[in-house]
């Protein structure tokens, strides 16, 4: 990646000695969480590096593994180990456990600490995969990951036999509630069957299992598959697949929530799609009759290979491996 470095800077790195540090600032995707800076040097440094001043903490502090770029469109990947701050400052475990700087954005810089005015060198930037926290539970390690890595994703849609849209989602400019995509859209109003609950019950799992008071619509695995989107309590704004329901009101959940449920947290939910064009019951089908096709995004109707019946009749396995790809003629047989 080629690398623009201001002159003066340029000039103090050709010194001898230099007196240069590693800032790195992340940006979560989490609405409502401000950016924050960390620093491998042994003072905080306070540094705009054009997007507006920032503290970046050595309490929290750092320490990369090697950056490494190459030629050869391989990921570039580090990881930057920071500690716990002991007074969850700017972060704190819960947060970090729920998820809350995974994809995060980031920029490495590279300054002279004694003069900042000298500006900096990006040495990386990109997004963070998954934050996580080492076994000792005192440190966290942000995963970097550079472009590059977006050149691994698929930037056209494949053909599949399950639809690709997401459940609910619009297409750019639409007025119908609902996540906005450039293409691959359903287009149904999945507002139109949001339901609220309060959670009146805990399980014995109390971050998987859960009861509401259920009304004339529910029968058993009726929203599933399905969503619920907490409220109030611990996990407030945090979405979960449904696993199973069963008539009397209880959820289970698919995944563990963030943090425990507890009663009187208030949710809404509804049940999903499960992405079959055919299916009358829970499918595409049943969200549009007769007009499923024109918001099925797949091909239901791809042919499949079935091997079992590909196989020659009589044959285990192929040449090479010890039998034979043909029926010998019975005793007698004509040609």
């Amino acid at each position: 990646m080629g690398r623009h470095i201001p002159v003066a800077l340029q000039s103090h790195l050709d010194e001898s000695g230099n007196t240069t540090c590693l800032l790195l600032r992340i940006s979560p995707q989490t609405p409502g969480f401000p950016n924050y800076g960390v620093t491998s040097l042994d003072s905080d440094v306070v540094y705009d590096d054009g997007d507006g001043e920032l503290t970046y903490l050595a309490a929290v502090g750092m320490q990369p593994t090697a950056v490494e770029f190459r030629g050869d469109l391989s990921v570039d990947n580090a990881e930057a180990t920071s500690l716990l701050p002991e007074f969850e400052i700017p972060v704190n475990e819960a947060d970090i456990r729920a998820g809350v700087y995974d994809f995060a954005r980031f920029s490495l810089y590279q300054v002279n600490y004694e003069d900042l005015t000298q500006g900096h060198v990006t040495l990386q930037e990109g997004t963070i995969g998954q934050v996580t926290i080492d076994a000792n539970g005192l440190s966290f390690v942000n995963e970097l990951r550079g472009l590059v890595a977006q050149l691994k994703q698929s930037v056209c849609e494949k053909d599949s036999l399950t639809c690709r849209a997401q459940f609910g989602s619009q297409p750019i400019g639409s007025v119908v509630p609902g996540p906005q995509v450039r293409r691959g859209w359903c287009g149904f109003d999945a507002t139109t069957i949001l339901k609220t609950g309060t959670v009146i019950e805990v399980g014995l799992e109390n971050t998987v299992s859960f009861r509401v008071t259920p009304d004339v619509d529910w029968s058993v695995n009726s929203f599933s598959p399905g969503s619920v989107k907490f409220l109030t309590g611990m996990n407030a704004g945090r979405s979960f697949e449904v696993d199973s329901n069963t008539a009397d009101g209880w959820f289970a959940l698919r995944f563990d929530a963030a943090f425990p449920i507890a009663d009187g947290d208030t949710l809404e939910y509804r049940a999903d799609c499960n992405k079959h064009a055919r299916d009358a019951s829970k499918g595409c089908k049943r969200w549009f009759p007769s007009d499923w096709v024109l918001h099925f995004r797949g091909e239901p109707d791809i042919p499949i290979g079935d091997a079992g019946s590909m196989e020659t009749p009589g044959a285990s396995s192929g040449p090479g491996q010890g039998a034979p790809t043909f029926e010998q003629l019975a005793e007698g047989g004509g040609e």
